[in-house]
């Protein structure tokens, strides 16, 4: 079967991540709701010494990164089908020898941002569940500080990209591979420890809410295991050397967000 066009994948990329914004929204409001506001009394902000400020600062972050890249996702397109007059049209724009300028490294920078305060929100929440034990979080955190290299490695490679070049060029799918591995590692070990805490707490004596810790710990299996799924087709789309490959990237990218929204707000 023949392979997607390169504007047709950057409509679908579009759609992709206005779907995914729109789930973004639907759980940074809640999520910020729990981080600031206390759960008894409605619109009450928690005691200072109660606020988590590098978890609220870092899901910030992440969503104003997050609603940056839809936009320059969408100014993309536009940018390729409405003020794009050349000949050739919109796929000309894509394959051509155009220089995109800035837009085309930033979405680089996006997703090493995303991935890396996603992964670190993730760990965080494995080392509170610890008993803030350094011990218990190593190998994730290991794991994340080469994600972390990887990550700004990939993103400069990807920066230096010629106009008509694409993600599977030699000189970028090594590192981005790698990066997606790594992240994978660190989602799966992380969440592997985080779901096993809970369960072990839901079974002790005594335990008041067991039901309430089997029900958080089933919420970090789904999503880890879409989350997971996601990492795993965006790696063959990049293998494989498809066009799809910025819809991956989206995917991967803004799929993250709601992801540890709903991790560090239970």
């Amino acid at each position: 079967m023949s392979d997607v066009q390169a504007h047709t994948a950057r409509l679908i990329a579009l759609f992709v991540s206005c779907v995914l914004y729109g789930i973004l929204l639907t759980t940074f409001v809640p999520c910020l709701r729990s981080l600031l506001f206390s759960a008894s009394q409605k619109f009450q902000l928690k005691p200072r010494h109660k606020i988590t400020f590098p978890i609220v600062a870092a899901s910030i972050l992440m969503f104003l990164v997050s609603t940056f890249s839809a936009v320059l996702s969408m100014q993309d397109v536009i940018d390729a089908f409405i003020d794009y007059s050349g000949p050739g049209g919109a796929l000309q724009f894509y394959t051509g020898t155009l220089d995109s300028g800035w837009k085309h490294w930033m979405l680089a920078v996006e997703d090493t941002v995303q991935v890396i305060l996603g992964d670190g929100l993730l760990i965080y929440r494995c080392y509170v569940l610890y008993d803030r034990s350094w011990r218990a979080i190593a190998v994730p955190f290991v794991t994340w500080v080469a994600l972390i290299a990887m990550s700004i490695t990939s993103s400069y490679h990807e920066s230096i990209l010629g106009p008509g070049k694409s993600l599977n060029d030699p000189s970028v799918l090594p590192f981005l591979s790698a990066t997606l591995l790594l992240t994978f590692a660190t989602s799966v070990i992380t969440t592997y420890l985080i779901i096993r805490r809970l369960c072990t707490v839901a079974n002790l004596p005594g335990s008041l809410v067991p039901h309430v810790f089997t029900r958080i710990a089933t919420i970090f299996f789904e999503t880890g295991l879409i989350y997971t799924l996601s990492i795993i087709a965006s790696l063959g789309v990049y293998l494989k050397g498809s066009n799809l490959e910025y819809v991956a990237s989206l995917s991967v990218s803004l799929s993250e967000f709601p992801r540890r929204l709903l991790s560090v707000a239970r």
